[in-house]
């Protein structure tokens, strides 16, 4: 008897929802007859597995059903026909049953930790290489020289394949080789007490579209369709799928498709395994040390932060807070802290672990005073609330990552403070609110931020880019333009009709904070200026006008003075005056005339409009 199909020398087997194993076994053989086997563990047999009936043999083949295999291992598994002639047998030992797990995606996954650090292996936790045996799991589980898939090497099992001596001298002269996919298995078998199984199908420098699902045809000339043969092969259901990809994909041309071609490969690799809820669970890309743009790259970690609420039975384990062992790579060390992040969500997600949590969400985005401060000073902070925390926030040190964004994506550099408390991070500022809600909050900005905020089991939070600080805010007049009216030394006498001859409008430029300025900050023009702009309304409405300045000035509404204070001074309070507005249906014109004392680059002007208890009201736009 030779096995052909179904049982390999070292193999895992998935375990099923009864904690058993089983497996269609098949080959060939001479003889005809009744297909039995047994099963050992050591020199005794398992109960009810001694010489059951599981097969038959005819015509040169055999097929067998090996059932009810129970948890734990090794077992030996022996096969014999039963017919006129002595016996066949064949033997496979080192079978187990627990966990099956597959490893792809690009080169963190692969593993280029340095080995130094890579975790001790354990006679639990097995790998089916890339050169399709099975064996103790140990780093480099990605060893692509011994590939017999030809898209991992260029030759597969071709002529041009390395003798076994040249492939294992190379393999001993490896510095780099650590992924999570080691110390992912001993922590699930710490966890779950079961053997796991790993099946190392990663490959480095790999994008979307090279693991693309519709390459499944070439089989082992495409890495989904050397994945596919090699799952084929095995003949088993997996546990859950771990993924660690995007950086390839981190440009301007292929991060806008990633998220759909996300959506397709757990799609397919679902269909293809016949595994409709197969776990993902994912890592979203950690830190680059580059000088490159980092939009493309925030704009990945994004789409991978929010995958969860797009595609059931997904989780996403963060890395941007992990060391590097050179300028992308996950260090060794880390490494082993990333297989147990990923490790607790797959004992959430696959196990239904009892206490375990999944990855950690964003809950709420809030403005609050800002703690300490006068209550007349109207600063306000940012306070950003979590989910799925195990214990509460903590970092090693001040706890850093977060910034606050202007609208050109910009840090602002506004944060003097960061605190923890609970699940909860407020970012402490001296900021009004008018300052802080047009602001977008980031944590993990760029390529290589510094991040250290963990839960009290060493899950990280998840890199997040330009959330709004307040989506229900009204409405900031941020684009006015603007012009001097002559020589003119008195506002008193300043009406529309004076406004309407000017000429030479032009932007205004933004003042320093918020609101907008009546010339360029370094200026040394004086005088008096007017500032125009327009609002649509979609229909006849009340509305409710917030105004600030720090000189004189008279405010105007489709002709109607609405707002005047010729005594106004220094500071600029951007919610020191409220009016109630009628607008149009259509266009609405906004005219101030302002005065400002001297040349100094903080006289302006602020505006800002919404509903009358100063929300956003959608009816109202800039024109």
């Amino acid at each position: 008897m030779q096995i052909s199909y179904g049982l390999i020398t070292g193999q895992v087997l998935q375990r099923n929802s009864a904690d058993t194993g089983s497996a269609q076994v098949s080959g060939r053989c001479e003889t005809d007859g009744r297909v039995e086997c047994r099963a050992l563990k050591g020199a005794r047999v398992l109960a009810r597995h001694d010489w059951q009936p599981c097969g038959e043999a005819a015509t040169g083949l055999f097929h067998a059903q090996l059932s009810d295999l129970p948890i734990g291992g090794p077992f030996r598994i022996e096969f014999r026909i039963t017919g006129k002639r002595s016996p066949e047998t064949v033997v496979i030992d080192e079978i187990f049953v627990g966990d099956v797990w597959i490893m792809a995606g690009q080169s963190n996954m692969e593993g280029i930790g340095n080995l130094v650090d890579a975790p001790k292996p354990h006679p639990m936790v097995r790998a089916f290489y890339m050169r399709d045996e099975w064996g103790q799991a140990r780093e480099k589980m990605h060893f692509l020289a011994e590939a017999v898939d030809v898209v991992h090497n260029g030759y597969g099992n071709g002529t041009d394949r390395l003798t076994a001596a040249a492939l294992e001298e190379q393999r001993a002269s490896l510095l780099k080789g650590v992924s999570p996919g080691l110390a992912f298995g001993l922590e699930m078998a710490k966890r779950s007490g079961v053997p796991q199984g790993l099946i190392a199908c990663a490959h480095g420098g790999t994008s979307m579209e090279q693991w693309s699902p519709a390459l499944r045809n070439q089989s082992g000339a495409s890495f989904y369709g050397a994945m596919m043969r090699r799952l084929e092969k095995l003949g088993q259901p997996v546990a859950g799928v771990l993924w660690y990809q995007g950086e390839s994909d981190a440009n301007t041309t292929a991060a806008p498709l990633y998220t759909e071609r996300m959506i397709d490969l757990v799609a397919a690799l679902r269909r293809d395994t016949h595994l409709p809820t197969l776990p993902w669970l994912i890592v979203q890309i950690g830190c680059h040390a580059s000088s490159e743009t980092p939009a493309a790259w925030n704009n990945i970690q994004e789409q991978q932060r929010l995958l969860p609420t797009l595609i059931p039975h997904l989780d996403v384990a963060p890395a941007v807070d992990l060391d590097l062992d050179d300028g992308i790579h996950i260090s060794g060390r880390s490494q082993i802290i990333l297989g147990k992040r990923l490790a607790r969500l797959a004992a959430r997600m696959v196990h239904k672990a009892p206490g375990v949590k999944p990855g950690l969400r964003l809950k709420t985005v809030a403005l609050v005073p800002t703690p300490y401060r006068d209550a007349g000073s109207g600063s306000m902070s940012v306070e950003l609330t979590y989910g799925n925390t195990a214990g509460r926030l903590i970092s090693q040190g001040h706890p850093t990552g977060f910034s606050l964004l202007d609208s050109r994506g910009r840090d602002v550099c506004c944060i003097y403070k960061t605190t923890l408390k609970g699940a909860c991070v407020t970012l402490h500022t001296s900021l009004a609110r008018p300052q802080l809600e047009t602001l977008t909050v980031s944590y993990g900005h760029g390529r290589f931020p510094v991040c250290n905020i963990t839960d009290s089991e060493g899950m990280g939070l998840p890199v997040m880019s330009s959330i709004p600080v307040d989506l229900d805010h009204p409405l900031h007049c941020a684009t006015w333009e603007t012009v001097r009216l002559g020589d003119r030394q008195s506002i008193k006498s300043i009406g529309l009709a004076t406004i309407g001859r000017a000429s030479g409008w032009h932007p205004a430029p933004p003042r320093n904070g918020f609101g907008v300025l009546p010339k360029l900050a370094d200026s040394e023009v004086t005088g008096i200026f007017a500032l125009r702009t327009r609002l649509g309304a979609t229909e006849t409405l009340t509305a409710s006008m917030t105004f600030g300045a720090n000189a004189p000035f008279k405010l105007w509404v489709n002709g109607e003075l609405v707002l005047h204070d010729l005594e106004c001074k220094t500071p600029l309070n951007p919610d020191q005056y409220k009016v109630e507005l009628s607008l149009r249906k259509g266009s609405n014109d906004l005219v101030v005339c302002f005065a400002p004392p001297g040349v100094a680059a903080f006289y302006g002007i602020s505006a800002r409009i919404g509903t009358p208890d100063d929300k956003q009201d959608p009816r109202i736009t800039l024109i």
